[in-house]
């Protein structure tokens, strides 16, 4: 029996009257990737080359990867329809056909809105750009950046490339008084404490033309109803961004206010910051199947200063930034060298009907009852209440499986926690905020 008619039989709609079979899907589906978010369950090694002089990698991008990002804006918006009663939008361009509650523009902005506020608080995806540096002190950005991680100076020639430290116009009076009527000199750091939004000063111009390699958290673009949109977030996490967008629409002094189940979504996205803040990505990294140490990027620039200014070489090194990009030190000389990279991979999705569901038989139930959990959302009420308790299931057996995780090796803990290394050595909040309101 396959697990839509399981769910079907679950819900008491074995004709898949009020469910249709397409709904199901989306929500065993969003089950599993949730399951796999929490628990880190499907583990896998990609490989892929390196190119020469390059020190980037985004891993979703890489060819053959399991980590891509692949969930679109019309999936979480035909989700969200399934969940407020309304007929699923198919086709460019979107037309809503659905009830006066709702028009595709606020659901759009909902998701629009909670992705920005979801890569801004998480950190999870880090963008690598290149802007222009002038020969001046100020930098402007485009609007797109949320935050600035990372600023290094790339000159067209002569200099070698440096990383700027973070600094402050209090710091530079203190320590290197007269900066300002310093003549041309390489850079050595940037500011934006006093700064207009959307730019940086750097201590000194730079003294040849050249780029500024901006690491970044950025946002995404605007959503439309002409063209779908990568939402640029890990596919597994992407019903944080859902569950975000819900609250909004069902937390309106209009038709569509439903005070109890937009609660219930706060709570949800709320949750779903915390744990993806923390979330696991790569895990080990052998080049040329030799082992190579993963660190933050941070620690890169305190303990192995101008890394990127370096001899091409075979790469000895690995820095992490978000879960997404790598950096290798040195950069790869001619090769291309062989990087296989151990991660937590996307949940396998069925292509078919007739395909197995990748899980341990012991965790399907589990998989089940929060599927049936999501399909209740739609009726609300006490009868969405009521199936609260497999909601909860759902997280107690997820913790039992990283309990198990954790004793699968006496360093498993630092391995899993590798991803929130630059977060903690690079944050962006003190401790004492709130990360999303």
């Amino acid at each position: 029996m396959s697990a839509v008619t399981d769910l079907a039989a679950r819900l008491y709609d074995p004709a898949q009257q009020f469910w249709g079979e397409s709904e199901l899907v989306a929500y065993l589906i969003e089950s599993l990737r949730t399951w796999n978010a929490m628990t880190s369950f499907w583990r896998k090694e990609m490989i892929f080359p390196t190119v020469a002089g390059d020190w980037w990698y985004d891993i979703p991008s890489q060819v053959n990867s399991i980590r891509p990002y692949t969930v679109l804006d019309n999936d979480l918006l035909t989700q969200i329809e399934y969940h407020l009663l309304e007929p699923p939008t198919t086709g460019y361009p979107l037309i809503w056909t659905g009830s006066n509650q709702f028009v595709l523009d606020d659901i759009l902005g909902a998701l629009q809105r909670r992705r920005d506020e979801t890569l801004s608080t998480t950190g999870c995806t880090v963008t690598r750009s290149l802007v222009g540096a002038a020969q001046a002190t100020r930098t402007q950005l485009p609007d797109t950046i949320i935050d600035i991680r990372r600023v290094t100076w790339l000159p067209a020639f002569t200099f070698t490339n440096t990383t700027l430290r973070s600094s402050d116009d209090f710091a530079e009076e203190s320590f290197d008084y007269g900066y300002t009527t310093t003549s041309q000199a390489p850079p050595s750091t940037y500011r934006q404490t006093t700064q207009p939004p959307l730019s940086f000063d750097v201590d000194t111009v730079p003294p040849v033309a050249g780029q500024y390699e901006i690491l970044s958290v950025s946002a995404g673009g605007v959503l439309n109803t002409t063209n779908p949109s990568l939402l640029g977030i890990p596919d597994d996490w992407t019903w944080v961004i859902k569950w975000g967008a819900l609250g909004d629409l069902l937390n309106r002094d209009s038709l569509s206010r439903d005070a109890l189940r937009a609660g219930y979504c706060k709570q949800r996205y709320m949750e779903g910051l915390g744990l993806l803040f923390d979330a696991a990505a790569i895990l080990a990294l052998r080049i040329q199947n030799l082992p190579v140490a993963i660190d933050a990027v941070r620690n890169g620039d305190d303990f192995d200063a101008n890394w990127q200014s370096v001899a091409a070489g075979p790469p000895l090194q690995c820095y992490s930034a978000g879960l997404n990009l790598i950096g290798l030190s040195p950069a790869p000389s001619n090769g291309p060298f062989s990087v296989t990279a151990s991660v937590v991979e996307n949940a396998p999705i069925p292509a078919s009907a007739g395909d197995p569901i990748q899980l341990s038989r012991d965790d399907y139930d589990v998989v089940l009852d929060y599927a049936q959990h999501l399909a209740s959302f739609k009726m609300g009420g006490a009868e969405f209440l009521a199936t609260v308790p497999l909601y909860q299931g759902f997280l107690k057996r997820a913790s039992l499986y990283n309990s198990k995780l954790s004793q699968l090796g006496q360093f498993q803990k630092p391995i899993y926690e590798m991803a929130q290394l630059e977060q903690e050595r690079n944050p962006v909040y003190s401790t004492e905020t709130p990360r999303a309101s």
